[in-house]
This record gives structure tokens, C-alpha cells and sequence, in this order.
């Protein structure tokens, strides 16, 4: 089986989007920003995939930038932000386990950059085509 459907699943949100995207079937989520000038990102949890109940996360104290191919890693007191560098990526983790009792959902938004999320250690392994739709 592929790493798709196995190991991790995938979707994207453009800039100030912040679409909900499902945590359901797996066990976190790694958030990649791309594209963005300086400026925080905001990342949320919603209850739903109308992101009913949208509230800050703060939980993250960790995150790790790149910008020449080398990630460095950027602590902070736990907060619902996490600060993009000009031109690079920003990858965060979200542990399901993180998220409010009746919360499924995360959101994610930055005024210039775009995201990937990846949800990963998937509970149910599924061929690509039959995975749980993340904005769902």
C-alpha cells in the first residue's frame, strides 16, 4: 500500500481561507505553510467542517522553519500563532489529542501564504481514492 492512504492524507487551503479540515481517522495533523511573506499564522479548532465553534489552539510551542533547505526549530510559550519567515516553509504538528473535547477539526491562516495539511497516523488505512474526505 501506498504512503498515501497508509501513512498520511492530504488537502490545502489557500491564504486567509482557513478551511476545517478533519482530524477524524487520524491521529494529528502536520501543517506546511508555503508562499508567505513575514506575518503569523493562526491556527485554529473548529467542531465541524462549517467550522462551528472556531477558537485559537493554543498549544503550540514548537515549530520548525526553513529556508535554504535546513529546518530550524522555534520554540515559543504555548500560543494559537506561529510566525512564517519571507519564502520559506513552516511545518507545525497538531496532536488530535490537542484539541477540545467535541472538536474535530483544524484551521489554519496566514494574510499572504497558503497551506498543505497533512493528517497522519492514520487509524484507518484506505486506498487513496477512498479516504475520508478532510473537508468533510
Amino acid at each position: 500500500m501506498e504512503a498515501l492512504g497508509r501513512l498520511f492524507n492530504a488537502a490545502t487551503s489557500a491564504t486567509t481561507t482557513a478551511t476545517p479540515f478533519s482530524l477524524k481517522d487520524a491521529g494529528g495533523a502536520t501543517i506546511i505553510l508555503i508562499g508567505a511573506t513575514s506575518g503569523n499564522a493562526t491556527i485554529q479548532e473548529a467542531q465541524d467542517s462549517a467550522g462551528t465553534g472556531a477558537q485559537n489552539l493554543a498549544v503550540f510551542t514548537r515549530y520548525y522553519r526553513q529556508n535554504s533547505g535546513t529546518w530550524t526549530k522555534v520554540t515559543q510559550a504555548a500560543a494559537a500563532t506561529v510566525t512564517a519567515g519571507t519564502g520559506g516553509l513552516l511545518a507545525v504538528e497538531v496532536d488530535a489529542a490537542q484539541l477540545s473535547d467535541g472538536y474535530t477539526h483544524i484551521t489554519a491562516s496566514h494574510a499572504s501564504g497558503s497551506f498543505v495539511i497533512l493528517p497522519h497516523d492514520l487509524t484507518v488505512g484506505r486506498a487513496p481514492a477512498n479516504l475520508r474526505s478532510v473537508t468533510a
